[in-house]
């Protein structure tokens, strides 16, 4: 089964719009920075493990275990007692755990963003084929305007042989929801190109 890559990238949009707030807080030195430090990595380590990403999981545990050594007074890497110089310590910890985390987010989001890129194209040729072959038109396309039409017009699609595999290529790079979104997205962009007024999503994020 694959991900629903529009939820991932939802909730990583989410989770770095949080570390944008905590970086800001790092940047004035604000006195609750490591409170709001760990919270996001509670959050983050949250929606890995909600998520499957174990692996990803246990890199942000032990970015949150580093911070709970230096609360400790202990420094993380050589796990030795620091009696001076604590303040500066923290900092460099703290530093070294957003760079982590700030890789690791990007990273994420960037390649939910590509999967659903690569499969946005995908979708767009196969609208295109279907409006060149005759199996949709115009008015097919303004009436999609419910879930349940939009899994109709996809299994329309599918009664061309040629279609109906460049829709099993979709469905190998991402969920059937990711599909129809991206199916909606592309009904809508059409239609306003043709100057035809776009409708309201039809579909919510769904777990």
């Amino acid at each position: 089964m694959q991900r629903f890559y529009f939820n991932d990238k939802q909730q990583f949009a989410q989770l770095l719009v949080s570390f944008n707030n905590v970086s800001e807080k790092f940047s004035k030195k604000d006195y609750d920075t490591d409170k709001a430090l760990k919270q996001l990595l509670d959050n983050a380590i949250k929606v890995y493990k909600e998520g499957g990403f174990s692996d990803k999981e246990s890199q942000l545990q032990v970015l949150r275990a580093e911070l709970t050594s230096v609360e400790k007074n202990i420094h993380p890497l050589t796990y030795e007692k620091v009696l001076v110089r604590k303040g500066e310590m923290r900092t460099s910890i703290c530093l070294k755990v957003l760079q982590s985390l700030e890789h690791l987010l990007r990273n994420d989001y960037s390649y939910c963003t590509d999967k659903l890129q690569e499969a946005r194209d995908m979708i767009s040729q196969i609208l295109l084929a279907g409006l060149q072959g005759g199996l949709l038109t115009d008015t097919l396309l303004d009436s999609t305007n419910t879930e349940s039409e939009l899994q109709k017009l996809w299994k329309l699609l599918s009664t061309d042989g040629n279609l109906a595999l460049a829709q099993r290529r979709v469905l190998m790079s991402v969920s059937i929801y990711d599909a129809l979104l991206l199916l909606e997205e592309l009904i809508g962009s059409m239609l306003k190109a043709g100057l035809k007024k776009p409708k309201p999503s039809v579909l919510q994020l769904k777990r």
